[in-house]
Formats: C-alpha cells, structure tokens, sequence
C-alpha cells in the first residue's frame, strides 16, 4: 500500500522499477548473497534504465526525478535485493552534489559521463579505524584534511574504513577536509576518477549481512585537481556543500532502502503465509501469527508515510532541519529489524534452515543500525534537535 499521494508519474516510475526488479534483479539476489558476488548485472539493468543519472536536472541531460520518486525506486529493488539497493543508493548519494551544482569543468569530465551511463560512483567516508585499520574512533568521526600541493590537494595513504563498491566503481567522491577549507561541521567532497589515484582495496568482504556490496576498506593516494572539490564556484559557502546538496538524499535513500528490506520481506511472508499445507493448515490460521502480521503492516505503513512526507518537504523546500529526515531513517531501518526478527520467528525452522529467504532480509536488514549514518548517532543528532538549548 502507499498512503501518501503519488503523482502519476511517481507512480509511473514506481510500477516500471518493479518490472525491473522482478525481471532482473530478484533472481539474482540470492547467489550474489551465497557468493559474495558484487551486483553488477543488476545495477547494469538500471543502468539501461537511465537510472544512474536519475537525480540529475533535465537541463544537464538526467531524468531530475524527485526525492519522493527516489525513495519509490529504492524501495522497490531494496524488497528483491537489498545489496543492489544499497550500492545503487550509494551511488546516488555519491553524485548528489555534483549533479545539481557542477562548475563547466565538472559537468563535462563527470556529468557528462554520467548521463551517457559510463560513471558509477562510491563514497569513502568514514575512518573510524584511523590510518592503520586498528584503530576506532567514537561518532562523531574526523576525517583527513587534505594539504594543498602543486597540482591540487595531496592524498596520503587515507584509509576509508567501509566503501561501498569499493574497487568497482569508475569514481569516488571522497568525504574529507581540504587545506584551507571548514575546519569542523560535514566535511568538504572531493570527486575522481578510479585512474586519477592509486587506490587498493584491503581484505575481501564477508560480513554479516548485505554481502553482494563489496564494503572493504579502501586506501588512496594521489593528488587531485583543486578544480574537483565539488561546489568550488559557489558564491554562498555559508551552508556546506554536504549538508545543503547531498544530506538529504544520503539520509532518505538509507531510510528507503531499509524499508524495502522491510516490505519485500513482508510481501513474502503474505504469500507464504497463505499457503494450505496437506494438513489443510495455514501458518495465517495461528492468531500469533495473524496478530504479527497485522502490526508489521501498520510499522511498515508508518515508517513509509513518515519517509515520503520527509522527501516531499525537501522536495517543496519546507523542510527547514534534518529532523523529519533522521526520524524517518531511524523508523525505516527499526522497521527492517523488527519485521525480518517477526518472520523469522513465524516461520521457525522453515526461515532458520534457509528454505525460504527471510534469513537473507534478516542479516541484511542489521546494517540499518550501524552502517551510515548509524541509528545511535542519529538519535543523538535528533535529540540536539529537538532541545537545542539543552
């Protein structure tokens, strides 16, 4: 269901992601799971989708869908294959910036090939375990300031901790500080191309949970053109680039691709819940079960409602603070634990033997609380929101 009002064309392009994501990406998604196997394939179908450059304005050659119609598409793949979802939502995230605010440089060297479906970007951000790998810092982290050399700003063996499509994207635009720059508040974004740099990725990825999205820790050296630093010809420094450009697609994309984990796990579990066995029994017949349902529906129509109302406020310019954005999050990432822990436990030893998918969505939907922007951090920003004068 879909409580809040869509557009057609929202609708439109919801209905024609689910063709995409029944066809070409679903059937995929178990493999790239069992195999650790990055998603190409299926980000390629997107790809030939013209969704790479979704976000970008019609007038530099993109589709400039909304963030409501984002969160739609995000979904809709995140339900068949949260791995997919979560690299694709990467990329989004990763050319947010740069697609609404490119100098003439940018727009040819990355645009360009953005619209033309040559570029698929990653975002190294965090460096919680500092230079070495062994370390850990607490939230909110640091990242490395960049000095100025000849030729641009020096990078010097920075060691991202987690990178999405880490050795397979064509370009990262990298969370940092350069010489100069903000020395506190979000970080400045510096964007290249995988040549630009020597990069090596360290270890393979084998984690717990969303394990076709290839999140090794990356580490970079190089210099990079000061003409790269996105939102170098703006006039009006006085937000950051990051919170004004990019925040909220990072923020909402997160949310939307949790709650897919959520609703396809859901969409399953209706199915397979009505399902007659010989004994002419089905698991809907049990109360408990019936009574689950029924509360993992209203959690997930409400995380939904609040996710779209959230994109819709920054689509109309209404939303003035991150707050709606980060209480939507937090609600769409608790809505994909509670509802995978629900069916897994409905489903008993069906679920924990693997027969039926819902313990794939159920590793997957743990990133929700500690990847990105992690839901401990982020109740601690909503609280600072909330009572500023605290």
């Amino acid at each position: 269901m879909n409580y809040f009002p869509l557009t057609d064309e929202q609708q439109e392009w919801k209905e024609r992601t689910t063709k995409i994501a029944e066809s070409d990406i679903g059937p995929r998604a178990a493999d790239y799971d069992s195999q650790n196997e990055f998603p190409q394939e299926s980000l390629n179908s997107l790809r030939d989708a013209g969704l790479w450059s979704m976000r970008v304005p019609e007038k530099y050659g993109g589709l400039g869908l909304d963030l409501v119609t984002t969160c739609l598409i995000v979904e809709e793949i995140s339900k068949k294959c949260p791995s997919t979802a979560m690299c694709y939502k990467m990329h989004l995230e990763a050319v947010e910036a740069i697609s609404h605010i490119p100098t003439d440089y940018q727009l040819k060297r990355y645009i360009g090939p953005l619209v033309r479906g040559e570029m698929f970007a990653a975002a190294p951000g965090g460096e919680p375990h500092g230079k070495t790998g062994d370390d850990w810092t607490p939230v909110p982290q640091s990242v490395t300031t960049l000095p100025r050399v000849a030729g641009g700003f020096l990078i010097d063996h920075v060691r991202k901790s987690y990178v999405t499509s880490a050795g397979h994207a064509t370009h990262y635009v990298m969370f940092c500080r350069v010489e100069g720059g903000r020395k506190e508040g979000p970080p400045d974004l510096l964007i290249f191309k995988n040549d630009e740099v020597e990069w090596e990725t360290i270890g393979e990825w084998d984690g717990l949970g969303m394990r076709g999205n290839s999140s090794m820790p990356m580490i970079f050296n190089g210099v990079v053109p000061e003409e790269n630093l996105v939102g170098i010809e703006l006039k009006d420094k006085s937000v950051p680039v990051f919170t004004k450009y990019m925040t909220p697609c990072l923020i909402l994309t997160y949310g939307a691709a949790y709650l897919g984990i959520a609703s396809g796990a859901f969409e399953i579990a209706c199915v397979e819940g009505g399902k007659r066995y010989p004994s002419g029994a089905r698991r809907l017949d049990n109360p408990i079960n019936l009574r689950r349902m029924a509360e993992m529906s209203a959690q997930i129509e409400a995380a939904r409602a609040l996710l779209h109302t959230a994109a819709a406020m920054v689509d109309s310019g209404r939303a003035i603070s991150m707050l709606p954005l980060l209480q939507a999050k937090v609600l769409c990432s608790e809505a994909g634990v509670r509802v995978t822990a629900d069916l897994m436990t409905m489903f008993g030893g069906t679920a924990f033997a693997g027969r039926l998918p819902f313990e794939r969505y159920f590793r997957d939907a743990r990133a929700g609380l500690v990847m990105g922007q992690a839901n401990d951090a982020a109740y601690g920003t909503i609280g600072t929101l909330l009572f500023p004068n605290n």
